[in-house]
């Protein structure tokens, strides 16, 4: 089954480095990504009191409230805003999603509020950087029109809160560069296509995955790539590891890791794995928010490295349990750019991604043509060993056939010398094929005189008649 991240075009806004929060949508179908750009107050209100608020009415709808909010932790902080929410809209307001950047030591979080027939919705970012004051912003509306409102009002709070001097602002948006021109890439195996500008490497496009990188490494794109994890908790995988060939180990495309079931833990440990086997430094990976996508899937971003090389990143992630062999599957899709090249390659990397199409009925019948071609590899398996048994089994029964034969001949030679030591003779009467032995002397006389006697040789001897 794929899997497509719906949210890309607010990657430049989730990755910049100030406080974000994702916002599971009215009907918890739509995810939306929200942040502040820059979060510097009105300087009306950075000069009042602590604890002061300023309310301001969105024109669509909606109204901002912006405060700051003391020497206090972030906690305190954040309860003092939500009181002053609670102040505002009349009830007290109930947290439904929380994300903490811990980094930039900031909180953001959604509530939902019901006064009498109305609903309210809302988003709170509070800032705690110690050694200043905190200072925190909501934005609320009823219910039925917050998805249409809480743009505009991010929009207008962005307004609000730009330095006078904005060129120098460090937090200042960044002016992303629209996308390049992209040529379609169709995979060879007809199961989809992805479309590149021409300067980007398509490293693999087939199967219905995709992964394509920009030009010096400035980003990269994949789709529904498969990663594979043994769990060292299963004995059929304790076995392979303790049994398997070095041959074996080297061609096992996958990590030794537990299996978790969680999306965003496995997904950082099969970096970290796919880093050690690569012979690569550990990647430093700062997971800023993660969202529930079904029970073993989320949407996840953050950074990779810190500093100058540090690659801000967006991913979708599913894992799929382990097989009976402890086999499991990690299929991730994302989006890689790096810090110096965002305001240049963010819109280019969602263009791509959004490009990727699908023929789901290739891809079906190509997953149907592998299971088949491993069945006939099964099956041929099989009747090789099955005619292998039965040549193993005809050999055995030849060898121990030749053996008894062995046996008897030496059993017989030892009877003919038992008799010839006692001065006997087995004679057959060839009318009737009867056996009899008798003194060697009258067993000449009989053999001499009638024509049906005959002596037996040591050859012919039968058991059970004759010894």
């Amino acid at each position: 089954m794929m899997y497509r991240i719906t949210d890309l075009r607010d990657l430049p806004r989730l990755v910049a480095r100030v406080t974000t929060l994702s916002i599971l949508g009215i009907f918890g179908v739509v995810l939306v990504a929200v942040c502040l750009w820059a979060f510097a107050f009105p300087r009306a209100a950075s000069a009042a009191t602590d604890g002061a608020f300023q309310i301001t009415a969105n024109p669509g709808g909606g109204s901002i409230l912006t405060g700051i909010l003391g020497n206090e932790s972030l906690p305190a902080a954040t309860a003092a805003l939500m009181r002053r929410v609670h102040a505002e809209l009349g009830v007290r307001p109930a947290v439904v999603q929380t994300v903490e950047n811990r980094h930039d030591h900031s909180l953001a979080l959604l509530f939902t509020a019901a006064r009498n027939d109305t609903s309210y919705t809302g988003v709170a970012i509070v800032t705690a950087t110690p050694g200043a004051q905190a200072a925190g912003t909501a934005l609320y509306d009823i219910t039925t029109r917050f998805h249409t409102t809480v743009g505009p009002m991010l929009t207008r709070l962005q307004g609000m809160t730009a330095p006078a001097n904005a060129s120098n602002a460090p937090s200042a948006a960044v002016k992303l560069a629209p996308p390049e021109p992209l040529s379609e890439h169709a995979f060879s195996d007809g199961t989809g296509s992805i479309s590149v500008p021409t300067d980007w490497t398509v490293s693999v496009a087939g199967g219905g995955s995709a992964l394509v990188s920009g030009p010096a490494g400035s980003a990269q794109v994949s789709y529904n790539m498969h990663f594979g994890g043994l769990d060292p908790s299963n004995p059929r995988a304790q076995t392979f590891m303790r049994t398997a060939s070095p041959l074996a180990r080297q061609n096992f495309h996958g990590a030794v890791l537990p299996y978790t079931g969680d999306p965003v833990k496995s997904w950082t440990a099969m970096y970290e794995a796919l880093a050690r086997q690569r012979g690569m430094n550990q990647p430093q990976i700062h997971i800023v928010s993660s969202t529930p996508a079904g029970s073993t899937a989320a949407n996840i971003a953050g950074t990779l490295g810190s500093g100058p090389k540090a690659i801000h990143f967006i991913a979708y992630v599913f894992v799929l349990p382990p097989n009976p062999m402890g086999m499991w599957q990690l299929s991730d899709s994302h989006i890689f750019v790096t810090d110096k090249d965002l305001a240049r390659q963010a819109e280019t990397a969602n263009a791509v991604l959004d490009s990727v199409r699908i023929n789901f009925g290739a891809v079906a019948a190509q997953q149907a043509a592998i299971r088949q071609m491993f069945q006939k590899q099964f099956e041929s398996e099989i009747a090789n060993d099955r005619a292998q048994d039965a040549a193993r089994a005809a050999r055995t029964d030849e060898a121990l056939a030749n053996d008894r034969a062995a046996q008897e001949g030496m059993h017989k030679e030892a009877v003919a010398m038992e008799n010839y030591s006692l001065d006997r003779a087995v004679v057959v009467n060839t009318a009737n094929g009867r056996h009899s032995t008798l003194d060697a002397g009258f067993a000449d006389t009989l053999v001499r005189d009638n024509p049906n006697y005959q002596k037996v040789p040591a050859g012919s001897l039968l058991r059970g008649v004759d010894y």
